[in-house]
């Protein structure tokens, strides 16, 4: 074979090869940009089992006292500090003296009106002598057992109605409830603890001057509280006074337990929920605050039937459903029954209903997706 016949054949080969290589490039170009034009988004997906499950209604409240009172003023003079320093966190009994106001001058005149009273009966003994002899001893007695220093013996009974107007006309009726009242009124320049308490707050301090209406502390009651607790609307058929609760802190750790007293009639607007009020009773080796945060979990009545999904699968009160037809989502209706940390209980799905684990923002219904069942 000659040179040139052997040029020829090697060109004509490498020309080929060349060809090929060009063809099978483009070929696989076209494959990737295929490929990438038909990519299709994997979700993370569950398939719908419904059971039936009793749960808590979970919810979070603030230890509060069950009284908590401002204790005010109601006269005028100097205060002055009871048994205990007027200081917030200062604890008393029940009957123990708060505090009081300087009297003296209340004292005083209390004891004119009824040196005046006695004057009263004294000018009038004569008459009644006269008038109504059978009652002379009575009346007597009666002004003989007035102490100044003492509270004013109720007057006695009148035998008819001469009698009764006899002593109108003398004042003694007049003067002896104005006496009472001045009495009454003494009464509140002491002021004593209602229970067994504890001082939260002061605002005014000792020896200083007050008049009627000077709000001087708040006190509260101890070891008597209450938990208000917020649950969903849907969750109140299910509770009832006296149901049962158990009360944790806010790491988790059981404090006490309790039992509903009061439940609102009242639905909140903007979270669609009821305030219920628990009675908290500590365990050994805890006790409950003023102002303390926690956690309570109520024992609802019932079993319910649906599915506990993650919390990031619900959107407006709805979830994603996979068309195994073809491959599309749609969104479907649910009712949130209860909430914990392992996610939301729902009903309204049906069995075998696969529904997309998490939200898929810009969704179309005509967008095929893929998804991964856990």
């Amino acid at each position: 074979m000659k040179l040139r016949h052997i040029i020829i054949i090697v060109v004509f080969l490498i020309i080929n090869v060349l060809i090929i290589m060009a063809l099978r490039g483009g070929k696989q170009k076209t494959v990737e940009k295929d490929k990438s034009e038909v990519f299709i988004q994997t979700l993370p997906a569950v398939q719908v089992q419904n059971k039936e499950e009793h749960f808590n209604v979970e919810g979070y409240g603030t230890v509060t006292s069950f009284n908590s009172t401002d204790v005010s003023c109601e006269v005028q003079g100097k205060l002055i500090a009871g048994n205990k320093p007027l200081k917030p966190g200062v604890k008393f009994s029940k009957g123990e003296l708060l505090f009081r106001v300087n009297d003296n001058e209340a004292r005083y005149n209390l004891r004119s009106r009824k040196s005046g009273f006695i004057n009263i009966i004294a000018q009038m003994m004569p008459e009644i002598k006269v008038d109504f002899p059978d009652e002379f001893e009575k009346w007597n007695d009666y002004m003989n057992d007035i102490k100044l220093n003492e509270s004013l013996p109720q007057l006695p009974a009148w035998k008819n109605s001469k009698e009764k107007v006899f002593l109108s006309t003398r004042n003694v009726l007049t003067e002896y409830f104005a006496i009472k009242s001045l009495e009454e009124q003494l009464a509140k320049f002491s002021v004593y603890a209602p229970y067994n308490g504890m001082i939260t707050e002061v605002f005014i301090n000792d020896h200083s001057v007050v008049n009627p209406g000077t709000k001087i502390m708040k006190i509260i009651q101890t070891g008597n509280f209450e938990v208000p607790v917020s649950i969903p609307a849907s969750s109140l058929d299910a509770i009832n006074i006296g149901t049962r609760t158990e009360i944790y802190s806010t790491s988790g750790e059981l404090k006490g337990m309790g039992s509903v007293v009061r439940i609102s009639e009242v639905i909140n607007k903007s979270t669609q929920s009821v305030d219920v009020y628990i009675k908290p009773v500590a365990i050994e080796g805890h006790k409950f605050i003023e102002g303390e945060y926690v956690k309570v979990a109520i024992d609802e009545s019932g079993k319910y039937e649906g599915i506990r999904i993650p919390v990031s699968a619900v959107h407006d009160n709805s979830v994603l459903i996979y068309s195994k037809k073809d491959s599309t989502l749609s969104r479907k209706p649910v009712m949130i029954l209860n909430k914990n940390e392992f996610g939301v209980f729902v009903s309204g799905l049906n069995d075998n209903d696969i529904v997309i684990a998490k939200d898929v923002p810009g969704y179309t219904d005509t967008t095929k997706y893929d998804v991964l069942i856990k």
